[in-house]
């Protein structure tokens, strides 16, 4: 599987769109809200996918950074890779938040304020540098 997109909850929207264009660009995607949604263990279903992916995309809001830092599903690809400058961890920021003064260093994303077509060319671009 070529990406695992965690997010928060309030953030399925834009989730689901950025699977979508990642699937329509040829790659692989689990997400949440597709593939565990029924399932009882979804946290541990959602860290094994995300062991097995080679890259998570991290959807960055102020319910993500606020609630969803300590999820394990996605802390092993920032483990792997802190500034997202590996393509391991692509964090993509969706709304407005500070991504700088939670996590520094990060090369992130932004979305915010794009129209469709701008965004998904900016993060097709930043999904095709990474592979």
């Amino acid at each position: 599987m070529d990406y695992f997109v965690a997010y928060h909850a309030a953030d399925q929207k834009w989730a689901e769109w950025i699977g979508e264009r990642i699937q329509e660009a040829g790659y692989t995607v689990e997400l949440q809200s597709y593939d565990y949604w029924a399932r009882s263990s979804m946290i541990l279903e959602m860290f094994a996918v995300s062991a097995v992916a080679d890259a998570t995309i991290a959807v960055l809001s102020p319910d993500f950074l606020a609630e969803n830092l300590d999820r394990p599903e996605w802390q092993a690809a920032h483990a792997q890779d802190p500034t997202g400058a590996l393509g391991i961890l692509v964090p993509v920021r969706v709304r407005q938040c500070d991504v700088e003064g939670t996590l520094p260093g990060v090369e992130y994303v932004d979305l915010v304020g794009l129209g469709n077509g701008a965004a998904a060319d900016r993060l097709l671009g930043r999904v095709r540098e990474a592979r």
